[in-house]
């Protein structure tokens, strides 16, 4: 049984790095992983690679510092810092290389490839900065319009990969809703309402974004 735990918490222990930095690559940009066996694959990837990174910090603390911990001597407080930066640097590399990847940094396509994401609704809306006005026609060949940005007080959200595709429009705007074309005021400037729309993805048969 020893024999067994050690096992499962050594285990543990080398995959933790590559779990750390695929929930913190995953908070930015969403949960890109289709199933436990994909994390565990992304898991076990991620943790060699900084495995390999830590190899003479962790060469170090093996020839030098295991056998003080075994005979229960003290240990000296830099140690706590091997620790810390055990856990920190994982989840900061994720947070960075993710939020990269929102801002579509070339860089970042080293570490998760040309074309990370799962949908081409994720590849759209994956940018929390991303500002335009959106058109679409629904099923029922109704047309509605909306601004893609922060309004009324609120900011505009699209669900992500793998919840199922909803789309929050945080100011309404006028359209004609036969042809879809914008309408305007007597000023000049589109017509936008103080409501938001709800729109469910497999209600629309089309939608356009035009950039702001």
């Amino acid at each position: 049984m020893p024999d067994t735990f050690l096992s499962i918490a050594v285990a543990m222990v080398a995959l933790i790095p590559g779990a750390l930095y695929t929930w913190s690559f995953e908070r930015q940009v969403g949960r890109w992983g289709v199933g436990l066996s994909d994390r565990v694959l992304r898991f076990v990837g991620g943790s060699a690679i900084l495995h390999a990174a830590f190899a003479p910090l962790t060469y170090w603390l093996w020839a030098d510092q295991w056998h003080m911990v075994r005979a229960g001597e003290p240990l000296n407080w830099s140690l706590w810092l091997a620790v810390i930066g055990y856990a920190a640097i994982p989840t900061i590399a994720g947070s960075v290389v993710g939020r990269s990847t929102k801002k579509g940094r070339s860089w970042s396509k080293f570490l998760v490839g040309p074309d990370p994401a799962p949908r081409a609704w994720d590849f759209l809306f994956q940018e929390h900065n991303l500002d335009g006005w959106i058109r679409l026609r629904l099923k029922s060949g109704i047309w509605l319009g909306g601004a893609f940005a922060e309004a009324n007080g609120r900011r505009s959200y699209a669900a992500g990969y793998p919840e199922p595709q909803d789309l929050y429009l945080a100011a309404a705007v006028s359209v004609d809703p036969d042809s879809g074309a914008f309408l305007y005021r007597n000023d000049g400037n589109l017509d936008v309402l103080r409501g938001g729309l709800l729109i469910r993805w497999d209600e629309v048969e089309y939608l356009e974004f035009i950039d702001s």
